[in-house]
């Protein structure tokens, strides 16, 4: 049941961090408007919820099952894991779906492989940190 609040952790805190990081990018790029930032929030929020539930809720749990180590060992691997499964997921999408955007294809998926593996790294410290607190109670 731990993996189960340590994954949904994970998922929210990654998420809010993605939507800040969209709103603080739009600041830096156009200045501070509000229905755009307003926007951003409103679509970034689950954007970033529906993009980190499969990594938080079943890569992640699934590999700390299969792991089953305690220590600073397991925040190294949660970190690792959830970072690949973080760069996978956006070329799933783009070649796996076929959902492509018009033109610089390269450049966006690159963009996204990036953003996803930082994203997945972020979202693998969240849940071993919130699985090791939990595992102390």
């Amino acid at each position: 049941m731990s993996w189960v609040k340590a994954g949904i952790g994970a998922t929210i805190i990654t998420s809010i961090l993605i939507a800040v990081a969209l709103v603080v990018i739009s600041i830096l790029q156009k200045g501070v408007e509000p229905m755009s930032l307003f926007t951003l929030v409103l679509v970034g929020l689950p954007s970033g919820l529906i993009a980190m539930a499969p990594i938080c809720l079943i890569v992640l749990p699934l590999a700390a099952t299969l792991l089953d180590q305690p220590g600073a060992k397991l925040f190294r691997d949660m970190a690792l894991i959830g970072a690949v499964a973080g760069a996978i997921l956006p070329l799933i999408v783009v070649f796996g779906f076929k959902i492509r955007p018009p033109g610089m294809v390269g450049t966006i998926t690159g963009l996204l492989v990036v953003g996803g593996f930082v994203a997945g790294g972020l979202a693998g410290l969240f849940f071993a940190e919130i699985l090791q607190r939990s595992d102390r109670r």
